[in-house]
C-alpha cells in the first residue's frame, strides 16, 4: 500500500479528505461532529480522516479543530539534494 499522503478538497460540501494511500474502504470513528478518523479495517490503524466544515474550522485563527493524530515526515530523496547551496 502506498503511503503517500493525499488531499482532496469538496468546495462544495466544505469538506477534507486526507488519506495515506489511495482511499479504500474502511472503518471508522467519530472523533465529533466534524472530525471522522478512517481507519484499516484489520489493523484499526489510522489511514485518513475527514473534516467536515474545513473552512469554518480553518479560515479564522480563533476557530480552530484539535485533530488527535501525530506526523512524521520521511524524504523519499536525498533532502540534500533538494537544498540549494
Amino acid at each position: 500500500m502506498s503511503r503517500e499522503l493525499k488531499f482532496l478538497y469538496d468546495e462544495e460540501a466544505d469538506v477534507l479528505y486526507v488519506s495515506l494511500g489511495h482511499p479504500e474502504y474502511t472503518d471508522y470513528a467519530e472523533v465529533n461532529d466534524d472530525l471522522i478518523l478512517r481507519l484499516d479495517p484489520e489493523t484499526k490503524d489510522i489511514v485518513g480522516f475527514t473534516i467536515i466544515d474545513f473552512l469554518a474550522h480553518f479560515s479564522r485563527p480563533e476557530s480552530r479543530l484539535r485533530i488527535p493524530l501525530a506526523a512524521s515526515f520521511q524524504p523519499l530523496v536525498d533532502v540534500k539534494e533538494l537544498v540549494m547551496a
